[in-house]
């Protein structure tokens, strides 16, 4: 029997496995995330401005678009144990270059390591979670995993308030390397390199497809075209809706209140995530592609009257709107591994959805901005384009379903009453 079918039985040591990479991914998260707690201390230490600090946070961005794909095919050539310890090393290597570099443009530079590992760690998650969960369980710990960001934004800060002041900002990209030096440790004596696929048998796991078979398989670009149309509105959240809630042409509320209110929302946010998890455990592993078309519609009508909510409501919209913006990637990540032809792709597939959830993060913010900016300060001007996009997400989730339905089914035997 192969390994990974060994360990689905083993539901202890499966969390394990998945314990480690949720806590690498926090460690890795916290690198990226801790340019934003020390921009003011960058400057002054450098003597540069806020346009040169900021391209630290967008070359990541930049970055992680370029390599999804290659990545991809790299994690299905080595392994994803090897690919897994690669990503975590040149997250150390980044905080290290970085808290003894000379001037801002060695800082900036460095940034591309960290953009490899913020960027692939969450493939090497979904190969982890698919080795080690069966297709009915692998909702939670696909819920679970979207709420990396958000607990190592909060870590990042206190780290930054412990080591700052006595060490300056350079103390927090040393004290960060030294949580990613453990987590590569537990990765390394704990997580097994996972065969591929569901129901493998020991001598077909060491048979690898050529990159090629992966970028022929049609579902993940119908997934991660879904993805990037739904990320747009997603976007919209993380990325403008604190500035809408204080605009005087938005809600018009003063700091404090539009600050707590994002703090409602970041709960709403976590608690999401969770509750999206127990619910695709709930959906067989064949009708998965009925709850992204749920969450789609949810996400439109969400998008449609984000703009509009009277300020007595905008606690509770708050957080329906926070958790709605968790909910396509924990589905597609569930779901991605069972509308495979060939689920020995699933790296490269992996790395494909990987595009549409960095197109949608890269241009989420921009793209509404230039509406709004067109229309004079307007924030519901970019709705059609929000919403239409989103409604092309939900036209492509439709079209997987079927797709998935008639084509991949009839060749997956090992989905067969599932």
């Amino acid at each position: 029997m192969a390994t990974s079918s060994a360990v689905k039985k083993n539901s202890a040591q499966a969390w394990v496995q998945f314990a480690i990479v949720f806590i690498c991914g926090i460690t890795i998260a916290m690198g990226m995330f801790k340019v934003p707690v020390n921009m003011g201390n960058i400057m002054e230490y450098y003597g540069t401005t806020m346009t040169e600090v900021s391209l630290l946070m967008s070359v990541v961005g930049i970055t992680c678009l370029v390599t999804a794909l290659p990545a991809g095919g790299i994690m299905q050539k080595v392994g994803v144990k090897k690919f897994g310890v690669l990503v975590i090393a040149c997250g150390i290597a980044e905080n290290l270059i970085g808290a003894f570099a000379p001037n801002i443009t060695v800082l900036i530079l460095s940034r591309l390591l960290d953009a490899v590992s913020y960027g692939c760690l969450s493939m090497v998650s979904v190969a982890i979670i698919s080795a080690n969960f069966t297709s009915e369980k692998r909702g939670m710990p696909n819920g679970i995993w979207v709420i990396w960001v958000a607990l190592a934004q909060l870590l990042v800060a206190q780290v930054a308030n412990m080591v700052v002041p006595s060490f300056g900002w350079q103390g927090e990209w040393i004290a960060v390397a030294v949580c990613q030096v453990v987590a590569l440790a537990l990765f390394l004596l704990f997580v097994k390199n996972p065969d591929q696929q569901e129901g493998s048998t020991a001598g077909s796991a060491k048979e690898k497809p050529s990159v090629l078979e992966g970028l022929k398989e049609p579902g993940p670009w119908l997934l991660t075209l879904s993805i990037a149309g739904l990320a747009i509105g997603c976007s919209v959240y993380t990325g403008l809706y604190p500035m809408y809630l204080t605009s005087p042409l938005g809600a018009a509320l003063d700091a404090e209140t539009a600050n707590n209110l994002v703090s409602i929302g970041s709960i709403g946010g976590i608690v999401g995530s969770v509750l999206v998890g127990w619910v695709i455990n709930r959906f067989k592993p064949t009708k998965r592609g009925m709850l992204l078309i749920i969450v789609a519609a949810v996400s439109i009508v969400c998008f449609a009257f984000c703009f509009s909510i009277p300020v007595g409501l905008m606690g509770a919209f708050m957080v329906f709107f926070a958790a709605v913006s968790q909910f396509n990637m924990p589905v597609a990540f569930a779901w991605i591994p069972d509308i495979l032809r060939n689920p020995k792709t699933l790296a490269m597939a992996t790395g494909i959805l990987m595009i549409g959830a960095n197109i949608g993060g890269a241009l989420g913010v921009t793209l509404p901005s230039m509406f709004i900016d067109a229309a004079g300060g307007e924030w519901a001007a970019c709705l059609p384009c929000v919403v239409g996009l989103a409604v092309f997400g939900l036209l492509c989730a439709m079209a997987l379903h079927v797709y998935t339905k008639r084509k991949v089914l009839p060749v997956r035997p090992d989905l067969e009453g599932k």
